[in-house]
This record gives structure tokens, C-alpha cells and sequence, in this order.
């Protein structure tokens, strides 16, 4: 597959040079996923998939065109991309136009892995069972397995080739009206611990179906990895560069200044042997690393590509995105006290599993609310008193960052459909959290 991906990727690259682009960058890859699928405690689907596709930059002058050709047939990739030369003349110059940066050569990356889905259909029914043995009375979700195949060429030299895997198991318990979720995420089946995403579901499930009123007010909010990495999802979506210069970020003009809790620091990670969407290079060639994004409080920087780079005056983070610079990993230090711990120390507040549906009133101030899923508890003097259904964080993310008291020590991977950048994080604690009741509730 990788001399398939370097010939094709060689001849897209070959034919945007000779029919008139000044330079270029071609990404080939393939990706193999396979899907389990299961409800009311079965598997209900299993899938799989092989896709291909290449996506090219060229630039003309100052003028840059990006496009894709997933047709592989005789003369296809040809006639695509002369098709899309041709078409350049409709594409507006650049007033801030940045050349395409100098190469590098990588060493070729591999995985080792190789996705089986009969192992695959084991874990889920590990998973289920562990779920149901906690209390659940049905258990649903997914299991995916990815293998990512790319290689990058430019007209200046860059050469690479990148494999990875990942692999993704999201699990709902529910009982009655009370749900409960546990994931477990890694880069290899064999860290895959589908058991004890299971178990964590049913506990969730059987604590929840004590349902119990509540009033809205500012709570002390224990908020565990899966709705605290939906949160700095965002958090990192801010540090991109574009979204600063477009006026989409609560981050902006804060670098150098300390507007979060002491207890918290924010990396990304694109080199990590463990990140979930690692890669050696970024779209543009540049070599992936390690950013801190905010260092206990203090916001450090903001995430380039060689286009924002230039307009900041820096130099590229590695994190390209042909249009705009996106965290690949984001990682959250871990604190000084168990999760336990953390949960006893609160006399009056929340503990909140999961969320869906997080909205932005205005990202430039970080006004959001979000929808409280899977698992939401009254706590008091430090136990689990009752369920609680209906409920919304509206609340300022900077302010709800500012706030963090306490982080936890344990950390996981999380990555499922409501957080696609995956997150490396404890549960952390935070000060007067606005809870209000969700419509109809």
C-alpha cells in the first residue's frame, strides 16, 4: 500500500507541475475501519470500509487552490486535476499569499496493528456483560477500529510517510429513565479495556435511577473526563491562530496573561506515541511537536500553520490544516488528588458524567451552554444523593476555567462523536458553575 500511495501521490504532484502550478503539496491516504454496532445487548452491525483519496495545495502565482480526486481510474487523476487548473482563474489572489515552506524528508512510520474484528466482536461482548453484571438492564454503542495510511510529497522536497491506528469503544448503559457511559480509547486493540468501560456504565446507570428535584443555581461542579474533554475540545479550537485572527477565540490578546486556575495546564501533542491522531507531519510538511497551550493559568501560545505563522510573526507549531491550524492532541496535566478525594471534598455541588450539544451564545467571550447527559449527581457532604434530570451548564468557559480548584490524578483517552479531538485528562473541579434547567425540564 505505501508504493501504491507514493505512485499515485507522485503522479498528482508530477501533473499540477507540468500543466503550470508554481509548487505543491499531495496527500495520499487510505484508511481500513471497521464498525461494531450494538443495541439491547446485541451486536446489531458490523461494517467495514477501505477509502482512498488524494488532496492536493497547488499555488499559482498568488493564487492557491485546494482540491481532492478519489477516482482512481485510467486517465481519472489527470483529467481531475487539469480540471481544477483550469479553474484557477476564478480563484481571487492572496493578499497575505505565503509560499509553500521548504521540505523535509521522514522516515517511513508503521503501525503494526491489523484490525480483527472477531477480537473486536469479543470486547463488545465484554463490554456488555460487564455492563449488565453492574445493574443495566440494555446496553448499546460502538466499537471502531481505524487504520490511517499517508504519505505527503511537495514540489520542494517534503517526503513522508505516516501509519497509524486507533481504535474507539463508546458504551451506554440504561436502566428505566437513568443512562450511564464509559468509553475506553487507544492506538492498539490490546489497550482496548472494554470490561471496565462496561462497568463504568452499569455503576453510572444503577447510581442514576434515583431521580430527585433540584433548583437551579451556581453549583460546585465535579466534572468528569468525558465532559471536561468535550470543554477543552473548544478551549483548544480557540488556540488555533485563524480562529484569533477571525475573531472566533476567547483566547485572544491573552497571551502572556494568566486568566486560568493555578491547577491548570493545556498541551497539544501531535508527536505522542500514544495520541490518538499523532502524525509525523503536519498538512503542510512541518514536523508535529509538543505546544503548550496554557501553562498553570498563563496562556503561552496559539497554533500555526506557515500562513497564520507569518501573519503572527512566529514561525509554524505544526499544526496545519491547509486553512487553518487544529490541535491533533490535547493533554491536560493531572493534580494531586484521586478522584475519590476530589468527590468527598465537596459538601454542596454536582458531579456530571457526559454532555451533548455544546453551544457558543459568542465564541469571542466563550459564552456556552451545554446539555448534561449519561449521568448527572447531587452531591452532599461529599456522597452521591440522587439523580437529576434536565440539566444545563450556561456558563463562560474561560470563566470555568478560571475557577478549577482541584484535578484529579488519573487521566484517560477520550474520543467519541461529541469530542473528535482527542483528549488526554483527569476529572478536575470547578467554582460556581451555572446550572440551569434544560427546556421541558
Amino acid at each position: 500500500m505505501k508504493e501504491k500511495l507514493f505512485s499515485i501521490g507522485e503522479e498528482v504532484l508530477k501533473t499540477l507541475l507540468q500543466k503550470g502550478a508554481d509548487g505543491g503539496i499531495v496527500i495520499t491516504a487510505h484508511k481500513d475501519r471497521a464498525m461494531i454496532r450494538f443495541a439491547n445487548n446485541r451486536i446489531t452491525v458490523v461494517q467495514s470500509w477501505s477509502i482512498m483519496g488524494v488532496d492536493f495545495l497547488c499555488t499559482l502565482g498568488r493564487r492557491r487552490l485546494i482540491g481532492r480526486v478519489e477516482d482512481f481510474s485510467e486517465g481519472a487523476v489527470k483529467s481531475s486535476v487539469e480540471r481544477a487548473l483550469a479553474e484557477s482563474k476564478l480563484v481571487p489572489e492572496d493578499k497575505e499569499f505565503v509560499p509553500i515552506p521548504e521540505g523535509n524528508k521522514y522516515a517511513a512510520r508503521t503501525a503494526n496493528e491489523e484490525i480483527d474484528p472477531n477480537r473486536m466482536s469479543e470486547s463488545v461482548r465484554d463490554a456488555v456483560d460487564a455492563a449488565l453484571r453492574e445493574g443495566a438492564e440494555r446496553v448499546s454503542g460502538v466499537l471502531t477500529g481505524d487504520i490511517t495510511r499517508r504519505c505527503i510529497l511537495s514540489g520542494r522536497g517534503t517526503e513522508g510517510y505516516d501509519e497509524r491506528s486507533s481504535f474507539e469503544l463508546n458504551v451506554r448503559a440504561f436502566k428505566g429513565e437513568a443512562s450511564g457511559q464509559g468509553l475506553s480509547c487507544a492506538t492498539s486493540m490490546k489497550f482496548i479495556n472494554a470490561k471496565g468501560a462496561g462497568e463504568e456504565a452499569g455503576s453510572i446507570v444503577k447510581e442514576g435511577a434515583n431521580f430527585i428535584g433540584w433548583s437551579e443555581g451556581k453549583y460546585k461542579v465535579l466534572l468528569g473526563p468525558i465532559i471536561a474533554a468535550n470543554l477543552i475540545e473548544h478551549l483548544g479550537e480557540a488556540a488555533s491562530a485563524f480562529s484569533v485572527d477571525t475573531g472566533l477565540s476567547c483566547l485572544a490578546g491573552r497571551i502572556g496573561k494568566r486568566v486560568f486556575s493555578e491547577n491548570f495546564t493545556l498541551i497539544d501533542d501531535g508527536s505522542s506515541e500514544d495520541g490518538l491522531s499523532s502524525r509525523t507531519f503536519d498538512d503542510e510538511g512541518i514536523k508535529t511537536r509538543k505546544n503548550i497551550i496554557v501553562e498553570k493559568g498563563e496562556v503561552k501560545g496559539y497554533l500555526h500553520n506557515v500562513k497564520t505563522a507569518a501573519k503572527f510573526k512566529t514561525e509554524s507549531t505544526g499544526n496545519a490544516g491547509w486553512i487553518m491550524p487544529s490541535p491533533w492532541n490535547l493533554v491536560v496535566e493531572g493534580g494531586n488528588v484521586r478522584f475519590e478525594e476530589a468527590l468527598e471534598d465537596i459538601k454542596n455541588g454536582l458531579y456530571v458524567v457526559s454532555n451533548w450539544y455544546t453551544r457558543f451564545q459568542n465564541y469571542s467571550t466563550g459564552d456556552f451552554s451545554t446539555i448534561c447527559r449519561d449521568g448527572i449527581f447531587l452531591i452532599e457532604n461529599g456522597k452521591l444523593k440522587g439523580s437529576l434530570k434536565g440539566v444545563r451548564i450556561s456558563d463562560n468557559l474561560v470563566r470555568l476555567f478560571s475557577s478549577i480548584s482541584a484535578v484529579c490524578k488519573e487521566r484517560k483517552w477520550v474520543k467519541w462523536w461529541e469530542v473528535r479531538t482527542p483528549a488526554y485528562l483527569p476529572a478536575m473541579v470547578a467554582n460556581d458553575v451555572r446550572i440551569t434547567k434544560a427546556q421541558g425540564a
